[in-house]
């Protein structure tokens, strides 16, 4: 379980082989649609790398 106040809005998650799992998180609360006709994103977006001691999900 991970916390943090800028993690409103995961918008990718991925898990890696070296055992973490990155999450991107957007901020859909900042985004046009949802503010006055004004785009508030801040750039860099958050990256969030996240010990899980897994592998990545692989389909067969």
């Amino acid at each position: 379980m991970v916390h943090d106040p800028r993690l409103l809005g995961p918008d990718t998650m991925s898990g890696a082989a070296d055992g973490h799992r990155y999450v991107t998180a957007n901020q859909p609360h900042h985004q046009a649609t949802c503010q006055p006709g004004q785009d508030l994103r801040r750039k860099p977006y958050a990256l969030f790398r996240i010990r899980a001691d897994a592998g990545p999900v692989r389909w067969r």
